[in-house]
């Protein structure tokens, strides 16, 4: 839950437990408020919050020891004094197990400033080019949390007329363009492109309002082989705002093509195709086209976590809980979701108009129909 409702929340507590003991011996009531402020400041403390992803950052021969190459921060504002420390990489540590054996380790490169998360260049690593890894911890009072740094050495500063040159397999479908490295295969490309082309295929029915935002922004799916290649393409990502060009990546092990076809079944590794790429329709496409929709989507979201019918896992920037939501009721509304429940009802995609009529709405107006999606792909329903 976001600090400000609990600060709200909280102050009402106070208000009502103030107004029950105002009528005890004033020696009470001076010892049952520090009790109760105590105990409230205990409640609106939380552990802080860094990203469930990772910070990158650059090092060259040019860089000398005490060199300040970026700043770690909190995800979400947080009253108590954080500090911070790294430690050594563990192979899949972490949660989205971006950890694996045989990576090299941060810690020999860099440090970080405990008071202020800075990253600070310690010496030149061993081997060049090459990706070192480590965790940030940021700790208080209440809790700790840890994220992955990745520190990714290179002998030069890559030039911006180099950023394209890691995307070997280049083409545009419709409103979206798809950059792929050659380790990804061809065929996932393709059905990245065609999963793209069927969720705009209801838009293009239409006044084609979200494909046109789409396309004015240049839109581009960034596929890579593995999460390590993303990593080294730093030379693409350093320049990236330079090519005016708006773009999500997605790797080759994430897309998975009969996952949604066979109706998300457990056992199989979800398909991150539609997630990824909708991230890219919604932020590049729909919040242009129809600000008053995701106006109402962010409202959605908002009642959905207050019910617990969804919930932000931590790291997740707040700014990013509607597209994550957005995401969700698709899924529902595609069937990948079917073996779970919500206040005894199955998620299925006629139950998604009854557990969130909102979301169901949303999710109708925007994106064909799973029979519709189907048809597009040539998929039997």
């Amino acid at each position: 839950m976001r600090i400000g409702s609990r600060l709200t929340a909280n102050i009402t507590i106070l208000y009502i437990v103030y107004d029950s003991v105002t009528t005890l011996p004033k020696m009470v009531r001076i010892c049952s408020l520090f009790l109760i402020l105590c105990f409230s400041a205990r409640v609106l403390a939380e552990k802080p919050i860094v990203t469930d992803e990772f910070d990158r950052f650059l090092v060259t021969p040019a860089n000398i020891k005490g060199d300040a190459l970026g700043k770690i921060e909190l995800v979400t504002p947080n009253a108590l004094e954080t500090s911070w420390s790294l430690v050594k990489p563990e192979p899949y540590g972490d949660p989205r197990q971006y950890l694996r054996p045989g990576q090299h380790d941060a810690t020999e490169v860099v440090s970080i400033d405990s008071k202020t998360g800075e990253i600070i260049f310690e010496q030149q690593p061993k081997v060049v080019p090459g990706e070192y890894y480590a965790e940030v911890r940021a700790s208080n009072s209440d809790g700790w949390m840890e994220q992955v740094l990745i520190v990714i050495a290179l002998p030069a500063l890559p030039l911006r007329e180099n950023a394209l040159d890691i995307f070997t397999q280049r083409y545009t479908n419709g409103a979206i363009g798809f950059y792929a490295t050659s380790g990804v295969a061809a065929e996932k490309v393709q059905y990245a492109a065609s999963i793209a082309s069927a969720l705009l295929a209801k838009d293009r029915r239409g006044d084609g309002r979200v494909s046109r935002y789409v396309a004015e922004a240049n839109a581009v799916m960034t596929l890579f082989e593995t999460f390590e290649e993303r990593n080294e393409a730093i030379g693409f990502y350093l320049h990236e705002r330079n090519l005016k060009i708006q773009t999500q990546d997605l790797q080759d092990e994430e897309i998975i093509p009969d996952f949604l076809r066979l109706g998300g079944p457990a056992g199989m590794r979800r398909d991150a195709s539609v997630e990824e790429i909708t991230h890219l329709i919604h932020r590049a496409g729909i919040m242009r086209a129809y600000p008053g929709l995701q106006k109402r989507l962010e409202a959605a979201t908002n009642t959905a976590i207050s019910r617990g019918f969804w919930v932000p896992q931590d790291g997740l920037p707040e700014d990013s809980y509607a597209d994550e939501y957005l995401i969700y009721g698709l899924d529902i509304y595609y069937g990948v979701h079917t073996s779970s429940e919500f206040e005894g009802l199955r998620l299925t995609p006629d139950n998604l108009r009854i557990v969130d009529e909102e979301l169901h709405d949303i999710v109708s107006f925007l994106f064909p129909t799973r029979e519709e999606l189907f048809r597009s792909m040539g998929w039997q329903p």
